[in-house]
């Protein structure tokens, strides 16, 4: 693994070099950054300019590799106030590296943010932050519930255990991958009693599931949508990390993984309609295959005993 991170920074160095508008700082995060990418693995490049430009994410061929890259003005660059903050929100920096850093101001924030991350004070405020979210999704999830929206009321209790569950990872085993979720939860009773009352059924064909989010892709794409995620290149992405956990039997990762993939679609497409009505517009066949990834309305008893067990998992890093 650390050969193969080691061969994909310096893919991402190359590509620093051959850019012609100016780049003070750059990161690569993700598995390559953490030092575990394998033949699976993509380039998380973040790039910081010195020119005025929008923020934007690509994903790009480079030598044979994908990059998705994601370009910034410097003042987005982190800094001590903003990460004191909302340190959740930049929990990325204790899994980059670092591959340009003029006057080393990236590198020193890094240091100076990990530190922090791991200080009473900044874990305190990390699991502050993280219990807002997690009690807000749980409140909005009994909301719907009262409204009967159980398809939203299913999707935010499930996205609080998610929240709850990124903070136990974090805090357990010092990791910010999403594909650890799973495996690393699972021998907990919390896990197993989610499971039960999960969404997610293990029922479904994997080559499907692949078809099922290209299909989501290629229907956004028609309906006149158009940002990164939606590219074709993207499904090249999802066919990699599927054959990654394929390969490992996670199978309930697969549809974890896919489900919160389809999930950010939604949210980037909805145009702020709920879940219903938007589900309610889709093609039947669109519909049915959402269904199979864990897209279902789970009932009151369901969706309340997911909210509990948020909070229970919340309890194990506080």
């Amino acid at each position: 693994m650390a050969q193969k991170s080691d061969e994909l920074l310096t893919r991402a160095r190359e590509f620093i070099k051959e850019e012609k508008r100016d780049i003070t700082y750059a990161y690569v995060g993700g598995s390559v950054g953490r030092g575990e990418a394998d033949e699976y693995s993509d380039i998380d490049l973040t790039v910081y300019r010195n020119i005025e430009v929008p923020p934007t994410k690509t994903d790009i061929i480079f030598k044979g590799e994908i990059i998705q890259l994601e370009q910034l003005h410097i003042i987005e660059l982190p800094n001590k106030s903003r990460i004191e903050a909302s340190p959740w929100d930049f929990r990325f920096l204790l899994e980059i590296s670092i591959i340009k850093d003029e006057g080393g101001t990236l590198n020193a924030i890094k240091t100076w943010a990990i530190d922090y991350f791991y200080s009473e004070i900044g874990r305190n405020k990390m699991m502050e932050h993280v219990s807002m979210i997690v009690r807000e999704r749980r409140r909005f999830a009994l909301e719907c519930v009262k409204q009967q929206h159980y398809y939203s009321a299913t999707i935010a209790a499930t996205g609080a255990w998610t929240e709850a569950g990124f903070l136990y990872l974090l805090y357990h085993y010092h990791s910010l991958a999403n594909e650890h979720l799973i495996p690393r939860t699972q021998d907990l009773e919390v896990f197993h009693q989610f499971e039960s009352v999960s969404p997610f059924k293990l029922d479904v064909n994997v080559s499907e599931v692949q078809q099922i989010m290209s299909h989501f892709r290629k229907h956004l794409r028609e309906k006149g949508y158009a940002f990164n995620d939606l590219f074709e290149l993207h499904d090249r992405l999802c066919e990699r990390k599927i054959q990654r956990l394929l390969n490992k039997k996670e199978y309930l990762n697969i549809l974890f993984q896919m489900y919160s993939e389809a999930l950010w679609l939604f949210l980037e497409t909805s145009e702020g309609r709920s879940f219903e009505t938007y589900y309610d517009h889709l093609p039947r066949d669109l519909q049915k295959g959402l269904t199979k990834i864990g897209f279902v309305p789970l009932d009151d008893n369901k969706v309340k005993e997911i909210c509990r067990l948020s909070e229970e998992l919340l309890s194990l890093s506080i």
